[in-house]
């Protein structure tokens, strides 16, 4: 995987697939994913368990890309984007997030997020 756009637009429809599977390959072995309000999830493996289980609470996942900022290389990406999807029977749409990446060879190898 090279460039940040196209990790985040196959993170985009892992989520909204729900597709558990595919996110070990899109994130390297030593990756590290960073969230408000939880510790840092490290490695690919601890990457996907961690969303596996926050996948698993929600359904009709949908993400909405507001804005993209991708460095000239492609290895770096910063994007605004919105998430809707129904947890505890109630619809919650259009939560804002932003994320930072960064990628190389190997997949995404930085991944923040801010809410």
């Amino acid at each position: 995987m090279a460039r940040a756009r196209d990790a985040w637009e196959q993170l985009c429809a892992a989520f909204e697939k729900q597709d558990v599977e595919s996110l070990l390959n899109l994130y390297g072995e030593d990756a590290l994913f960073l969230e408000p309000h939880n510790p840092p999830h490290e490695g690919n493996k601890l990457i996907q368990a961690y969303l596996n289980s926050w996948l698993g609470a929600r359904e009709n996942v949908t993400v909405t890309t507001k804005r993209m900022v991708e460095s000239a290389d492609g290895a770096s990406l910063a994007v605004e984007w919105a998430i809707s999807y129904t947890a505890g029977g109630r619809r919650w749409t259009d939560l804002p997030r932003s994320s930072w990446f960064e990628v190389d060879g190997d997949g995404i190898q930085y991944h923040r997020d801010y809410y």
